[in-house]
């Protein structure tokens, strides 16, 4: 294998590491899916004559792949760059031998367009399958314009693969920067704690360029019309979950030092090795802490929306929980991973004496941090935005009871200890000596 082939590279790297590539592969397949639905509903909607039934299917499903290839962006980047933040070592060491910063990129390209390629079928044939689905719905609820019928051809498919390429090479150009531009000998000399290293000053000042664009947009919003601060909480949301990705190691850093005084009293020796572990790992976090903060803030905004709302329709119910999954789906492949490639960690511990149930315990620790870091500042995000704009566009917090707010709760607690934990069974098949020596499940 020569680094002067790296498409020969990218394959291989898939192969070498399928674990890691999983979470790529089914945001993208479930990115296929809502996009060839969305867009055969829109296009069979625009093939009849223009009716205010027309108008709105047709609307709904320009609305749902818009949305969609919003959001597949942000969430593939994160998970892409988990996956090529786990191969530092390997990036550095092709540095080393000659490989220079733009076959890195070239090889991630290759990975993100290879795994692409391979979500297309499967989520053009599930796509199809829900678009039957949505179809009749639709029509059992009388809310298909006269003569509609369900067309499926090649253009959710050129849709699909348009979005699908796109969104893969923007998050496997994000994923790249940071590979292609660490020097040989610092990643090869550096702590053999993934996730270890200091944030810098860039990712602090970014972060704070996004939360001020974020309420400034708020305030704007606040004092104009209700019709613009409804148009506008979009894209005040994204602002707020850039500036929350960006500062995720500090949120880490945070919610760490919250919670030690409590994981320290109840939690013993599980508890400190919770809080040692979370801390050392305050940035490899961020990548988990971000999906579950998107999965918390856009659940609660839209529930409050759908609370406040006098007529809900079955539409926009499906559209809130076929998101939530999306994001939920997202930040449980993210916790899998990063517990995926602690097989070392936990094979040492189990040399030297710990038993099953103790690392288990140090997981559930663990995962009480992460819950505290990204549910509360998705129900932080959630407040900052509905609060000032809920109350313009009609929407108030205090529409959505408090057995909602709990319920989202820890449905995002029990996501991310339920992730956190599913590898276990499978690591602890793995003989401790061997585990030792791999380096990853």
């Amino acid at each position: 294998m020569s680094v002067l082939a790296p498409n020969g590279l990218g394959a291989a790297s898939v192969r070498a590491r399928p674990s890691a590539f999983a979470g790529t592969f089914a945001a993208l397949v479930f990115c296929a899916t809502v996009v060839t639905a969305s867009v055969a509903v829109a296009v069979s909607a625009s093939r009849v004559p223009s009716s205010p039934e027309q108008y709105a299917v047709y609307e709904m499903g320009l609305v749902f792949s818009l949305v969609t290839v919003y959001m597949s962006v942000f969430v593939i980047g994160q998970v892409m760059s988990l996956a090529v933040s786990q191969r530092g070592r390997e990036s550095a060491l092709l540095r080393a031998i000659g490989a220079g910063p733009w076959q890195i990129r070239r090889m991630v390209a290759t990975e993100a367009l290879f795994t692409a390629l391979l979500a297309l079928p499967v989520g053009y044939g599930l796509g199809a399958l829900v678009a039957w689905g949505w179809f009749g719905a639709l029509d059992a609820g009388g809310m298909l314009p006269d003569g509609m019928s369900l067309h499926i051809g090649l253009g959710p498919l050129f849709a699909a693969l348009g979005t699908l390429v796109v969104s893969s090479q923007l998050g496997g150009l994000i994923a790249a920067l940071r590979a292609s531009r660490t020097r040989p000998s610092a990643a090869l000399s550096a702590t053999q704690v993934p996730g270890g290293e200091q944030a810098g000053r860039v990712r602090g000042t970014v972060s704070l360029v996004f939360l001020a664009g974020a309420v400034a947009l708020t305030v704007v919003a606040a004092v104009g019309s209700a019709e613009n601060a409804g148009d506008v909480i979009p894209l005040v949301l994204l602002a707020y979950l850039v500036a929350t990705g960006v500062a995720g190691p500090w949120l880490g850093r945070f919610a760490t030092r919250a919670a030690a005084p409590v994981l320290y009293a109840v939690g013993g020796v599980a508890g400190e090795l919770a809080v040692a572990g979370s801390r050392a790992r305050a940035r490899r976090l961020s990548a988990a802490i971000t999906p579950i903060a998107m999965v918390t803030a856009f659940s609660l905004a839209q529930f409050v929306s759908l609370a406040a709302a006098e007529d809900v329709d079955a539409t926009a119910l499906f559209g809130t929980l076929l998101y939530a999954a999306f994001a939920g789906l997202v930040a449980a492949n993210t916790l899998v991973m990063l517990t995926l490639e602690r097989l070392r960690e936990f094979s040492l511990l189990r040399t030297i004496g710990a038993e099953k149930h103790q690392i288990r315990a140090v997981v559930l620790a663990e995962s009480a941090i992460t819950a505290l870091a990204g549910v509360g500042a998705g129900t932080a995000i959630a407040c900052a935005l509905m609060a000032p704009l809920g109350a313009r566009t009609g929407t108030p917090l205090s529409a959505l009871p408090m057995w909602a707010w709990a319920a989202t709760l820890g449905a995002g607690a029990v996501l991310v200890w339920a992730a956190s934990a599913a590898p276990l069974g499978r690591m602890f098949r793995v003989r401790p000596i061997d585990g030792v020596a791999r380096r990853s499940a």
